[in-house]
């Protein structure tokens, strides 16, 4: 399973505008040949006036056949015609599932924000990174945390990066489980064996796209 993760920036003042055209057809449309995403935001703590959409697929060749069918569809065109010149920016990068993700019967939401992560790890040490996650650090941080929206590793784009999502009821909510979680002395010493092996990290808070109902 491949996720194709998208992240478009508007002009300032156009983000709500291009939910509400979005919303009244065009949504309907893309869905109709890339079935429903597996998220679209809205970033509220991060690079503003940015969307972010998910889109799930089994491998590149279904990925490819899809949006070749959707680009083809005269009402497609018509949109992106109409749409032109909203975006100041606009990347994606092709994900894929680390080797322990999808966990049966994990939490999938809905959820009131997410926290976007994504990290870069030093070159040639994702899979040692991988593997003391998973061995070591999935254990705790999901305890308390609790509501991992998805985990992923990068396949094409930036390299060496992991991406994972969680949900949370609020703010509130967020703050008092990372707390619980960073005074877990599993967690720390899982931390101290992992920072070495991180060269960067990034977040963004993002909320749900006001058509979008996961």
């Amino acid at each position: 399973m491949i996720v194709d993760v998208r992240s478009y920036t508007a002009h300032p003042g156009l983000l709500p505008k291009y939910f509400a055209d979005y919303a009244a057809g065009p949504f309907a449309v893309q869905t109709r040949h890339l079935g429903q995403p597996r998220g679209y935001y809205m970033v509220d703590t991060g690079v503003v006036n940015t969307t972010i959409h998910m889109w799930g697929y089994k491998d590149i060749a279904e990925r490819q056949a899809k949006r070749d069918a959707m680009q083809a569809d005269p009402e497609w065109k018509a949109w992106l015609a109409r749409n032109a010149g909203t975006f100041v920016a606009q990347e994606n990068r092709i994900m894929k599932a680390v080797p322990f993700w999808p966990v049966a019967g994990h939490p999938s939401g809905p959820y009131g924000l997410v926290d976007f992560r994504l990290y870069t790890v030093r070159h040639g040490k994702l899979p040692e990174l991988l593997k003391l996650y998973e061995t070591e650090g999935w254990g705790p941080q999901s305890k308390h945390l609790g509501n991992c929206v998805g985990y992923y590793q990068s396949d094409v784009g930036g390299q060496n990066q992991i991406l994972h999502l969680w949900g949370y009821k609020d703010a509130a909510d967020r703050s008092t489980r990372r707390g619980a979680m960073q005074a877990d002395p599993a967690w720390q010493a899982y931390i101290a064996k992992a920072m070495p092996l991180l060269q960067r990290m990034e977040t963004q808070i993002v909320v749900n796209a006001p058509f979008f109902k996961p």
